[in-house]
């Protein structure tokens, strides 16, 4: 039986400190994970689809690429952004108008645990890209995402995994430097903060939510609709 060391939990929302400020952490992110950001997008458009003129709910932006990109694909929807720290908020927000979405995006002060700005049953489809593991309460977030949703809504939520096996070890410890660079320590206590799959099934299961399913890979995790 394979051994799963216990989870460290990470802190909260990223703000401005000594070593990195919420724009050197943009420009690097956009840097480094690019193309992983283009990929979700061409995902959300290609497989999920989500209506015309819908709305999107994106939980822990950050300085906002997937949401912004996302916007500029498809201008006809209309992304919020829930983010809990106030210098992730100002950078996106500086990022959505430079590329000239700034009217099709907007962050809102907020957690996943209490979305009380967004109405019932209102989001078409909500997303989220390596805020799992920042979440207090996973299950509680689940319930307020499963509230927000349309009865037609879906749902994107991709983390890292904590358990990741000999492939995984190979990309985080051999690649790692190579594709994380000084970011890559953050990498790290990521993943140590992470869930595994059996974990957020368990989540997934103690809501009314049949239609969500998890998916998982060699280094990350996915709730998806089916």
């Amino acid at each position: 039986m394979k051994m799963v060391k216990p989870r460290v939990p990470e802190g909260g929302a990223i703000v401005d400190d000594e070593e990195i400020s919420a724009e050197e952490y943009s420009a690097t992110m956009k840097k480094v994970l690019k193309n992983e950001y283009l990929q979700i997008v061409r995902k959300i458009i290609q497989d999920i689809r989500p209506p015309e003129n819908g709305t999107v709910v994106e939980i822990g932006p950050g300085p906002g690429w997937i949401g912004i990109w996302l916007a500029r694909a498809r201008p006809d929807l209309h992304v919020i952004g829930i983010e809990p720290s106030g210098d992730m908020r100002r950078v996106a927000g500086t990022n959505a108008e430079s590329e000239g979405v700034a009217g099709n995006v907007q962050y809102v002060d907020g957690f996943v645990e209490n979305m009380g700005m967004i109405p019932d049953q209102s989001a078409d489809l909500v997303i989220s890209n390596g805020s799992l593991h920042h979440w207090s309460d996973p299950q509680q977030g689940l319930q307020e995402i499963l509230r927000v949703l349309k009865p037609t809504g879906k749902i994107y939520v991709q983390d890292n995994r904590r358990d990741y096996g000999f492939g995984g070890k190979i990309i985080v410890h051999v690649l790692g430097p190579l594709i994380a660079g000084k970011m890559r320590k953050y990498w790290i206590s990521s993943l140590k903060a992470s869930y595994t799959p059996e974990e957020v099934s368990q989540f997934v299961g103690q809501i009314n939510a049949p239609n969500w399913v998890v998916k998982s890979d060699v280094i990350e995790l996915s709730i998806e609709s089916r």
